[in-house]
């Protein structure tokens, strides 16, 4: 690919507007299995996975408890990184545009392909989150003891996520994803698979910024609307606003930090998230 861009407003436009759309469908489709999944005594409106309907997800290894698993999560991250994809996404659509001269598929093809292999990131990660997940079930299963440290759990994950904030790794991380331009100069690849592959390579980087971010809202919040909105807000400012500014950096740590003790000090606060 170039390694020029044409800077134009019509690309973050023709590409702002569908990803935002998606994003907004993912969030509709969060809210319908919230509600599918909730007692109607929560009311109409609930925003959390019940307790029960969690522990029944991750209650059998089979194909089809995985693939329900997969799909919740898949559309939660549409709902919750697709917003802070528009910038990456218009850079790649306007260096396709600029590459590719002519009625060329891979012009309006291409953005769907890299979205398709970012995803695919974050199905992996999903994956490897419902094993870890169904793990800790069978366990405490079998050790009915662990259950009495599930505070402690919660808190060292809340904890671990204000660790993961300060550390270089996370800093690195950071600094790709809110440099597409940078990424695209060193990633750069041609056609379908390219673009499938440049956008798997940009999912490690965005889980290597937000993964933690994921742990909270899965093993915390239970995957709860509050907690994806919260979460979601908080990489959209840093992502496309404070990037990788100390004072930020500081504060997101120190919010899951007052979390952690938080939840073992009042426990029942976490029935707030």
């Amino acid at each position: 690919m170039s390694k020029t861009l044409p800077s134009s407003f019509s690309f973050k436009l023709s590409t702002g507007i569908p990803l935002l759309a998606v994003a907004i469908g993912a969030w509709y489709f969060s809210a319908l299995q919230f509600q599918a999944s909730s007692p109607t005594t929560m009311g109409p409106t609930p925003t959390a996975i019940p307790i029960a309907t969690m522990a029944s997800m991750f209650g059998s290894p089979d194909i089809g408890m995985l693939s329900s698993f997969l799909v919740v999560w898949v559309v939660g991250m549409v709902a919750m990184m697709f917003p802070a994809m528009i910038p990456v996404v218009s850079i790649y659509s306007g260096m396709t545009t600029k590459e590719e001269k002519g009625p060329n598929p891979s012009r309006f093809v291409g953005p769907a392909v890299f979205l398709t292999g970012y995803l695919s990131l974050y199905a992996l990660l999903g994956l490897f989150l419902f094993v870890a997940v169904y793990a800790v079930f069978q366990l405490s299963f079998i050790l009915p003891w662990l259950s009495s440290l599930s505070l402690v759990g919660v808190a060292a994950v809340l904890f671990a996520a204000g660790i993961w904030q300060l550390t270089p790794l996370k800093e690195k991380s950071l600094a790709k994803c809110i440099s597409p331009m940078g990424f695209f100069l060193t990633h750069a690849k041609k056609g379908f698979s390219g673009a499938f592959r440049m956008g798997a390579e940009h999912g490690i980087y965005c889980i290597g910024c937000c993964w933690l971010y994921m742990l909270v809202m899965l093993a915390v919040a239970a995957m709860s609307l509050l907690s994806m909105a919260l979460l979601s807000g908080l990489i959209i400012i840093e992502k496309a606003f404070v990037g990788k500014a100390r004072w930020f950096k500081w504060l997101s740590s120190g919010i899951f930090f007052f979390l952690a003790a938080l939840v073992i000090t009042f426990p029942s606060y976490l029935a707030l998230f």
